[in-house]
């Protein structure tokens, strides 16, 4: 009888014991498994290398077509370092609002500080010449799209930051003779030629079309001090770097980039 009461006494206060220690053996098989599994790592550890082509968004007196090649390397899927070049193959390309004021200045004539003739304020205007920056790009959103429920695409955005240089050069337009109140041509004003220190800040996105190529579409705001008109900002009589005004320069690009290596790794 004693036997069978400490046999139930037991079993109360030991057997418990016992499941509890077993169910903190038994683990998951979800324990430390990936949140998605056999997903595409399109990004992670490839190179993207391409090229395509970019404008300018609101410029002063000459918009840029260019030619925009990019290189990067993705170091996992949500962060990569990047190099981007923009060469401008349109250099003429004259925005609206420099038409405009070409269209209000007169043909001859004595120039003011505030106020030059034509051919004189057309020589003094500048142009983006070439850009080169360098950018780190974080992407935050990435996923699968459905067009029409039929097609369907690997996407990511992201947000990029960076710097790099831009070089600005003249107008193109010949130098304009001495006018009439001005011994020598330009004394009010001259061309902005320098390479400037640029900041680069924008968003980006992928469309995979294919697991080793990608639509790009990347928007850029380049600042930077610039003095594009060549005159006298500041009202001191003198052009010279005290001139130069802070400015955002947006460019947007398309561009066909190829990943490598071509195989896609998928995670377990």
């Amino acid at each position: 009888m004693r036997m069978l009461v400490a046999l139930f006494l037991g079993s109360i206060f030991f057997l418990p014991s016992v499941a509890e220690a077993a169910k903190k053996e038994r683990k998951s098989p979800l324990t430390n498994a990936p949140v998605i599994r056999r997903r595409l790592e399109l990004r992670d550890k490839r190179f993207e290398i391409g090229v395509g082509a970019g404008v300018t968004i609101g410029q002063d007196f000459y918009n840029a077509l260019l030619v925009m090649p990019k290189l990067a390397f993705h170091f996992n899927d949500w962060i990569s370092l990047a190099g981007v070049g923009g060469f401008n193959i349109y250099p003429g390309w004259k925005s609206s609002f420099n038409q405009d004021v070409n269209s209000a200045l007169p043909d001859t004539g004595g120039p003011t500080i505030k106020s030059p003739y034509k051919p004189e304020a057309a020589w003094q205007m500048n142009r983006i010449g070439y850009v080169l920056a360098g950018q780190i790009e974080f992407i935050p959103l990435s996923g699968k799209i459905a067009l029409l429920s039929s097609l369907f695409s690997y996407f990511d955005f992201y947000i990029l930051g960076g710097a790099g240089v831009v070089n600005l050069t003249g107008s193109g337009t010949a130098r304009p003779e001495p006018s009439n109140g001005c011994p020598d041509s330009g004394c009010n004003g001259k061309p902005t030629k320098t390479t400037q220190l640029t900041i680069n800040g924008g968003l980006g996105v992928h469309a995979f079309v294919a697991r080793w190529l990608a639509i790009n579409i990347e928007l850029h705001d380049f600042v930077y001090k610039n003095n594009a008109s060549g005159r006298d900002v500041n009202g001191d009589k003198v052009v010279d770097n005290r001139d130069l005004e802070w400015t955002n320069n947006w460019v947007c690009s398309l561009n066909f980039q190829v990943f490598m290596p071509f195989k896609v790794r998928i995670s377990r």
